[in-house]
């Protein structure tokens, strides 16, 4: 068993797929749907409006928008630009442009991966004794 310490609260708790303990998971997921409420009744607010309005911080929404768990509004163009190409984008990190082309280049490793391996024999034998 792990037992730690929440980074958040201070608390002892069992660590299992979260970092941070259960109440405080209630709490952050409290804060996300505030947060992700006044983005969809408010798109054309900019980040750092948002921030001030639900009392976050910006790096929090951005982060929210990289993860894809929320889309900028329209008030956040600009605001978030793919980390490949610099293109603007609403959610995630890439544009769909960058995320087809790196899914491909990934698809085309495995495919060479595959042809320098097809045909190698990997045997097995009992140690002499």
């Amino acid at each position: 068993m792990d037992f730690v310490n929440c980074p958040r609260c201070g608390k002892l708790f069992h660590r299992t797929s979260s970092s941070i303990c259960p109440p405080c998971v209630k709490d952050e997921e409290k804060i996300f749907d505030k947060v992700r409420d006044f983005v969809k009744e408010n798109p054309d607010k900019s980040v750092k409006e948002v921030a001030e309005e639900c009392e976050v911080t910006v790096k929090r929404i951005m982060q929210y928008v990289k993860d894809g768990r929320i889309q900028a509004g329209v008030g956040m163009k600009g605001e978030f630009t793919c980390s490949q190409c610099g293109k603007p984008i609403i959610t995630g990190r890439m544009c769909e442009k960058c995320i087809l082309e790196t899914n491909f280049q990934v698809g085309e490793m495995k495919k060479q991966a595959d042809i320098r391996n097809r045909g190698q024999i990997f045997t097995m034998r009992k140690k002499d004794r």
